[in-house]
């Protein structure tokens, strides 16, 4: 009984490290916190806060405030297998996200309304992992176009 006690355990122990290490290995996970000062919103107005949070499966939440003083939470999947996932309050009214790595540190997402693309949004980690970037560009809801860069420290 002891003996199996002790395997039982050794899986357990080995299962809960290799998530810790996948996790590690994306450098996307965790949690961050946008610095409104170092970005720029092009028309704007840019939020007063937000929180993103992304997890090791790829789901990311944005929690914050708007431009108007209005909590807003939005919510995607980012998985770099170029399949469509949706999303559920996006940004600009995105229903679907899709996305290819650019290297270790780097990924391009494409997000639509209906099947149509009208955002794409380049994420990128500093080399310290201290640091997302995402520059981001398109059409929003009123057909008026925008490029904003958004930073990101990791909390």
């Amino acid at each position: 009984m002891t003996r199996h006690f002790v395997i039982a355990c050794a899986v357990v122990a080995a299962l809960a490290t290799t998530a810790l290490s996948m996790a590690q290995g994306n450098p996307f996970v965790g949690t961050w916190k946008l610095n409104v000062a170092k970005s720029h919103y092009d028309p704007g107005p840019a939020p007063q806060s937000q929180t993103r949070t992304w997890d090791s499966s790829g789901k990311v939440t944005v929690e914050g405030i708007d431009a108007t003083g209005k909590p807003r939470t939005y919510g995607y999947t980012i998985k770099t297998d170029g399949m469509e996932y949706p999303a559920t309050g996006a940004t600009n009214g995105a229903d679907s996200v899709s996305s290819k790595p650019i290297d270790a540190t780097a990924l391009q997402a494409t997000f639509k309304r209906g099947r149509t693309p009208f955002e794409v949004a380049d994420f990128s980690v500093s080399e310290k992992g201290k640091r997302l970037t995402i520059v981001s560009h398109g059409t929003n809801a009123s057909g008026q176009t925008f490029k904003n860069v958004q930073v990101w420290d990791k909390q």
